[in-house]
């Protein structure tokens, strides 16, 4: 009987195994092709180089293997390499104290002082206790940042080593009140352990647990198998590069368990209660939640596991260690469970493990965002800056270098005022040095030995490089005081570009540090010091660049309008005549002060930028997938401003045109109002004509003006839209969104509507600046200097005793090169003491003639001599003093020393009966409102002051009432015919004649004596 029935069980058996095989082989995997592309999806994304997943659903396991256990040797990831699991070492820290509980050895209500009697913490000043249950449920008040006091060493008691740390801290809350996760709490138990067994935690774990459960690969603190071991990995700079950790052995029962695939998967079925084991009363126990406090974030904690309050009954812990991440979730009403185990410090290992669960019990999986890189991106890309910013700066001290070996920089020697300047600067230093020192503690209350280990790799690069940065700009500033650039901008440009791009960002830092503080767990202090130092450095930044603009932009404009003057004042008369005069005042006034009014302009474009780029960066740092929709939106609004700007351009250029238009219309209106004034006809046309010219002008600057406006408005409707976008869409779109990620991100949007529209705001005015300045500088080249502006004065013969003119011709060409009208050859001597007149009717050249011989003109042919010499137009016209019809008066007497003529500026002033209508005080006329006769009296007092050798009147006597004119001919100019100066009068007085020596005739550009023969001397 008893072997019939044992042939039937092992029928029985045998056919169940056959079944199973052949059901085996026939279901579907666990782990779907589409979840296998989409871990691989995911890895890369999140920078993973090799993972292990291990999933167990209806009592079925897979083990799933990705990636490179080292990339440099291509090694891939099998089920036997092992991975550190962080925190999930937590649960079997949790099982040991479990095990001890169930047996009676450890009492969980009890204090930590009851088994480590020295360990004493307090909370306000006053001594706490701290219960095991507390610990176990990270309710002990001990902080988070409590993970930076763990030392860095592999010594035997490096577990009490880190437990000492805790001696005498002051709790952040009161034990047993709130949950805050800690991870010291678990050495703390381990020590707990420790001094219960009285045996290494690592020893008791291994055979009260590990051997029990026949974790063979499983260790604590170091590898089963060290060559199985993968190659951890760090974040940084875009991708995850190797890292050797420093060891922390002293935190081993609370980060440091190492396993396979293998292991990890027995230890899955174990939690799930799919071993057949009494130890699985002790892993029951740990999965229960803590009722004591409130939940956070839909959870409870348990014994080293979180358990979910979302009604889907999951039990879940992940693990983060600075080069491995590890999650592991249980389902164990639907007997699932999965763990993932990765080589790199990436949170999308837990993003991989939640989605997967979802996928593997089938449950709709809610859209994902980016759990991001540990701000590296934001890190590498402020870092990247500084690297461009230090180059830029040893590139700026090689060409102080090179200008220095050159002989172009000169040392200046030190002064009081250059050691007081780079003192101030120093101590401007002290706070930001300061305010980096601190960082680490203010943010998480760490110390810079634990950033290094946590943080990525480029915020340990951006630090080095920030303080690098600040020490070469100061020795670049040192060595640019020691030896100045004489060029203004040269010298200053890089100044004002980095105390820009300081004050931008610090202006961004306000916003930031606002934003940030909703859900801020940094202190008051630390809050207020780094808000007063942002504002300050903006602020103090903004002014160093507004007044140094305002003053490098005046600088520009008086260089500008030196240059303009110049180079007009190295014109001769001659080609001067040509240049529109609207051009000149457009140039010299409105161009000019359009490239002055750009200083306010640039401040506020150049501040708006960097601010810009800081958001941007922030916001990256925040959400970088709604950062990518807004710089999207961004870049659409420039390349429609650029359209808009193009489009716009020819109308400003238009109204520029029309603007020198205009000027010459408001000079002819000044210069020929007499002539305008006789018609009214004439007047109304001409009136009508300036209308029409500002109703073109009006109308150019409007058709830009309206297009840049309504690109404005529909710029701001953008940014707008994307408001309601994030407020709005992104919840929906993300539902994992946290409300704090979307409230930063709003905040500093709205900020950023006021930089971006002040940049958009700003090109208007770039683009007449840009024109403005073209335009200048196409004038400047335009102006047909000829003559030297500066310079020594060209040596005046003090007296003339001969004036010879020999063959001269000057000839008047249309636009197509076509003489229109000659004057000469003209032939003309004339000696020292003698009265030349020049007679002619209108247009026959006389006042072509008197040019000429003044040097105004330059002849086609023909030269001049004074006393034989040949001379130049520039000499020639030094020896003449002249009164030109109409005449021009400057109120002041320029190059005449009237204080030591002052006694012959009294006598002709009575002379010429103008002591009772003018003074002269500082070289100054008291007044020029005269008649034209009294006008032409004082043209005749400069000529007796200057006292060249050669006077020359243009219809002098014409303004004068008969008596004067008289006098003019009869006395005056026997007066400077016996002082033995040369005077040449252009005159219709034919009643006078007599007095002249020589009486000559112009006729159709000829000169003849006055009985018509022809002058041949």
């Amino acid at each position: 009987m008893k072997t019939r029935n044992s042939r039937i069980i092992l029928f029985t058996s045998l056919l169940l195994l056959l079944v199973g095989a052949t059901w085996a082989q026939s279901s579907p995997p666990v782990v779907s092709a589409a979840m296998e592309q989409e871990i691989r999806n995911l890895m890369d994304a999140g920078h993973i180089p090799g993972l292990s997943l291990i999933v167990v659903k209806d009592g079925r396991q897979e083990i799933k293997t990705f990636g490179y256990a080292d990339v440099a040797q291509q090694k891939p990831v099998t089920p036997a390499t092992i991975f550190e699991i962080g925190s999930c070492s937590k649960a079997f820290t949790a099982l040991v104290v479990s095990k001890l509980i169930q047996e009676g050895r450890l009492d969980p209500a009890a204090a930590v002082s009851q088994y480590i009697p020295w360990l004493t913490v307090t909370y306000k000043g006053k001594q706490a206790t701290i219960t095991v249950q507390q610990l176990l449920h990270h309710t002990s008040g001990i902080p988070w940042s409590s993970i930076a006091r763990i030392p860095q060493t592999n010594a035997p008691d490096a577990l009490e080593q880190t437990v000492r740390q805790l001696k005498g801290l002051e709790l952040a809350r009161l034990p047993g009140k709130k949950y805050e996760y800690a991870t010291i709490n678990y050495d703390v138990l381990a020590l707990i352990v420790q001094q219960i067994t009285h045996q290494p935690f690592e020893e008791y774990l291994q055979t009260a647990v590990l051997d029990k459960l026949s974790l063979h690969h499983t260790k604590m603190g170091y590898p089963a198998d060290p060559a199985l071991k993968a190659t951890g990995y760090k974040i940084g700079f875009f991708k995850a590069r190797p890292y050797a950790a420093p060891v922390f052995r002293g935190n081993n029962a609370a980060g440091y368990m190492m396993s396979d695939a293998t292991d990890m998967g027995r230890w899955l079925q174990f939690q799930l209660g799919l071993a057949d084991t009494a130890m699985y009363a002790w892993a029951k126990y740990t999965q229960q939640r803590d009722e004591t406090v409130p939940p956070h974030n839909m959870s409870s904690y348990g014994m080293g596991w979180e358990v979910s309050l979302k009604g889907d009954g999951e039990i879940t812990h992940g693990g983060l260690n600075p080069n491995f991440t590890a999650y592991v979730a249980l389902r164990p009403g639907q007997q699932a469970g999965l763990v993932v185990m990765a080589n790199s410090n990436s949170a999308f290992t837990t993003l991989i493990g939640n989605k997967l669960m979802k996928m593997l019990v089938g449950e709709e999986i809610e859209k994902e965002y980016n759990p991001g890189d540990g701000n590296d991106k934001m890190f590498s890309l402020v870092t990247l800056l500084l690297a461009g910013y230090f180059l830029l700066l040893l590139y700026f001290i090689v060409t102080i270098l090179l200008g220095i070996v050159r002989k172009k920089r000169s040392y200046e020697p030190i002064t009081g005022a250059k050691v007081k300047q780079a003192f101030i600067l120093l101590v401007l230093f002290v706070p930001l040095l300061y305010g980096i020192y601190v960082l680490p503690e203010a943010i998480f209350n760490f110390n810079w030995e634990a950033i290094a280990v946590w943080a990525p790799v480029s915020f340990g690069c951006l630090a080095i490089l920030l303080v690098s940065a600040m020490a070469l700009s100061y020795i670049t500033y040192c060595i640019e005081l020691l030896f100045p650039e004489h060029n203004k901008i040269k010298n200053l440009a890089p100044r004002l570009l980095l105390l820009s791009v300081i004050s931008g960002l610090a202006n961004m830092a306000v916003v930031a540090l606002i934003a940030s503080s909703l859900e801020s767990s940094v202190a008051l202090k630390y809050l207020i010091f780094y808000y007063a130092l942002a504002i300050a450095t903006y602020l103090l930044g903004r002014r160093f660049v507004q007044i140094s603009l305002i003053r490098l932009t005046m600088g520009i404009i008086y260089d500008l309008r030196v240059k303009l003057t110049d180079k007009i004042f190295a014109t001769s008369y001659q080609k001067f005549e040509k240049i529109d005069r609207g051009r000149i005042y457009t140039a010299l006034n409105d161009d000019v002060n359009t490239i002055g009014e750009s200083a306010n302009m640039f401040v506020v474009l150049v501040t708006s930028v960097f601010t810009a780029i800081g958001a941007f960066l922030y916001l990256a740092s925040v959400a970088s997938w709604a950062t990518g929709l807004t710089i999207g939106m961004v870049l659409l609004l420039v390349v429609m401003y650029y359209l808009v700007s193009k489009r716009a351009q020819k109308y400003y250029n238009g109204a520029r045109d029309t603007k020198n238009v205009f000027m010459r219309l408001i000079n002819g209106m000044i210069d020929g109002f007499k002539e305008l004034s006789l018609h009214r006809n004439k007047k109304e046309a001409y009136k009508q004509d300036v209308f029409i010219t500002s109703e073109e002008y009006r109308a150019k600057m409007c058709i830009a003006g309206v297009q840049f406006a309504n690109a404005s408005l529909f710029g701001e409707a953008i940014l707008v839209i994307i408001l309601g976008m994030v407020a709005f869409g992104f919840p929906e779109l993300f539902p994992g969104i946290k409300t704090y990620t979307l409230m930063s991100f709003l905040v500093v949007l709205l900020y950023l509507i006021g930089p971006v529209n002040s940049i958009l705001g700003a090109m208007p005015a770039v683009m007449k600046m840009k024109i403005a300045w073209n335009r200048t500088q196409r004038f400047l080249n335009d102006i047909p200097a000829n003559t030297p502006a500066t310079g020594l004065r060209p040596p005046v013969p003090q007296v003339v005793d001969n004036l010879r003119v020999e063959g001269v011709e000057f000839r008047y060409q249309d636009e197509n090169g076509q003489d229109v009208f000659t004057v000469g050859p003209i032939n003309l001597e004339v000696n020292g003491g003698e009265i030349l007149f020049i007679i002619g009717a209108n247009g026959s050249g006389k006042t072509t003639l008197a040019k000429l011989i003044t040097g105004l003109y330059e002849p086609d042919k023909g030269r001049f001599r004074i006393n034989g010499d040949i001379v130049d137009a520039a000499r020639l016209g030094e020896c003449f003093s002249t009164v030109f019809s109409p005449i021009y008066l400057f109120k002041k007497l320029y190059n005449i020393d009237v204080k030591a003529k002052a006694a012959k500026a009294e006598k002709y002033l009575k002379l010429l009966q103008l002591d009772k209508k003018v003074t002269i005080e500082d070289n100054t006329y008291s007044t020029i409102d005269l008649s034209g006769g009294q006008r032409k009296r004082l043209g005749l007092l400069q000529c007796y002051l200057e006292e060249t050798p050669v006077f020359l009147f243009d219809e002098w006597a014409a303004d004068q009432d008969p008596v004067y004119r008289h006098f003019f001919y009869r006395t005056l100019l026997p007066e400077m015919k016996k002082m033995g100066k040369i005077v040449i009068a252009i005159t219709h007085d034919d009643h006078y004649f007599d007095v002249a020596d020589k009486v000559l005739k112009m006729e159709s550009g000829q000169l003849e004596h006055y009985n018509r023969t022809i002058v041949n001397l």
